[in-house]
């Protein structure tokens, strides 16, 4: 699964400068900690749900995409908050993906 995270210039707030792009995303154990903190797996389909989550994890959700993409702190800063939603759902399911990789090679 392709994660994709927007970065938008600082003089035209509707042009995309630079766009981040993650081939899946292998979890730490630090940050699955964060993730289930943040987002309960249950809901995950219910963007309302997840946007009031993202909205209570705020301080975990700039570490996390930081992990995911590797941008800087004054990127994410430039990044829409309506693109975080289906971008931290996105991750969640590769996350959970990457989980049922690992249940199949324990068997």
């Amino acid at each position: 699964m392709e994660l994709k995270l927007n970065i938008y210039s600082k003089d035209d707030k509707n042009k995309i400068e630079k766009t981040y792009k993650a081939e899946g995303y292998d979890l730490m154990l630090g940050t699955i900690d964060d993730l289930v903190a943040i987002i309960d797996l249950d809901k995950i389909d219910n963007d309302k749900a997840v946007a009031g989550m993202i909205i209570k994890g705020y301080k975990q959700i700039k570490p996390l995409l930081h992990d995911v993409f590797g941008a800087t702190e004054e990127e994410l800063n430039r990044t829409k908050v309506s693109e975080l939603i289906p971008c931290i759902i996105d991750i969640c399911r590769a996350s959970v993906a990457s989980l049922d990789i690992l249940k199949k090679q324990k068997n």
